[in-house]
């Protein structure tokens, strides 16, 4: 076990385009790992996979290796072994989990590293400011464009665009924040070489080996859901549900207002909370715990106990959650009531098929 401080650079972000050019010095291949030499690589890959389903964006720094080796091959390593796997939703899950830890990494890091990241791998239009302002400290400034599209899916009102100071098209923000908005970027270039890699079929038998252990840890109740008995939907849903349901589905995150928005949709129409937290499982950073403590108090069981109602559709829109505007649910005010009516359709669908029964 490592201290990250000791670690080169390159052997605690493997994901950087660097990392893989040194390591193609080593001339590794798939077939490599066949040689018991390269045991270690094989269990540190493993492990960041095994860890990332167990911790998700929990996870922490404690198992990094003292060989630089081993943790540079091991990660294209476990991407490798997902790739084999071909489960999206673990693919996403390995992403959170590798995104997290680099943000508890960077925290520590100077400014160099963490601006030289923002900069030249991900082209973030930062710069370094150093102000303070109604009495906060700000470090750097980012491009509207740049803070607009990390900071659109997080739902704490610190980071709506009219709480920040916005100063001739850039917005200020602390190192912590910054680090934040690169732990989606983070995610999304993972997932991009996880898809990369294809579906590999042919493993050695030593990655073989550890593939099985893997899937023998998915838990397979996280990944599933019985869609068929899920009462009066999800085709009476409105449209702006169904697109939550297909990304939770997935595995992909929704923004923290979807999950709000979803989950008292389903309080609404009568789920209950342990059938709606089966629905969140999908998500990568899927914790029971904490997902059923949040459902509980959107269904009005916990803290004012006052049932949370279904955000208005002009909300949704707001939240960019509309689906074509609005254009396949007729002119309604309430998600809620696009679901009553599909509902009063079945029924009354239901009663002309029995009239037809009897006069048949």
């Amino acid at each position: 076990m490592a201290t990250a401080d000791k670690l080169p650079i390159l052997a605690k972000y493997p994901f950087l385009p660097e990392a893989k050019q040194h390591l193609a010095l080593h001339g590794l291949t798939l077939e490599s790992f066949s040689d018991p030499a390269y045991s270690k690589i094989v269990e540190r890959a493993k492990s960041r996979i095994l860890d990332a389903i167990n911790y998700g964006d929990r996870i922490g720094p404690w198992d990094l290796s003292d060989d630089e080796l081993v943790e540079l091959a091991s990660f294209p390593l476990a991407i490798a072994m997902i790739a084999a796997i071909g489960d999206k939703r673990l693919a996403r899950r390995f992403a959170l989990a590798e995104s997290a830890l680099a943000v508890k990494l960077l925290e520590k890091e100077s400014e160099d590293v963490v601006l030289g990241i923002a900069r030249r791998i991900f082209g973030l239009d930062v710069q370094v400011e150093r102000r303070r302002v109604g009495g906060l400290e700000y470090d750097y400034s980012l491009g509207l464009k740049d803070y607009l599209r990390g900071a659109m899916g997080f739902n704490k009102p610190e980071w709506k665009l009219v709480n920040r100071v916005l100063e001739r098209g850039r917005v200020l923000v602390t190192s912590r924040e910054l680090i934040r908005l690169l732990k989606d970027r983070i995610m999304e270039y993972i997932l991009g070489l996880v898809e990369k890699a294809g579906r590999i079929k042919a493993l050695p038998k030593p990655l073989e080996d550890a593939v099985k252990e893997i899937r023998e840890n998915i838990p397979s109740d996280v990944f599933q859901l019985d869609l068929e008995s899920v009462k009066a939907g999800p085709e009476t849903w409105p449209p702006c549900m169904r697109a939550i349901l297909e990304k939770l589905k997935a595995g992909e995150n929704v923004s923290h207002f979807a999950n709000f928005a979803f989950a008292a949709f389903l309080a609404n129409i009568g789920f209950k909370p342990e059938e709606i937290v089966k629905f969140y499982a999908y998500r990568p950073d899927f914790n029971p715990r904490i997902a059923r403590y949040q459902v509980e108090h959107i269904a009005g069981l916990r803290g004012s106990r006052t049932k949370y109602m279904v955000p208005s559709c002009s909300t949704m829109r707001t939240n960019g959650l509309c689906v074509k505007n609005g254009e396949l649910c007729g002119n309604i005010k309430n998600p809620l009531t696009y679901y009553r009516r599909q509902l009063r359709k079945r029924l009354l669908s239901k009663k002309e098929e029995k009239k037809e029964d009897k006069t048949a």
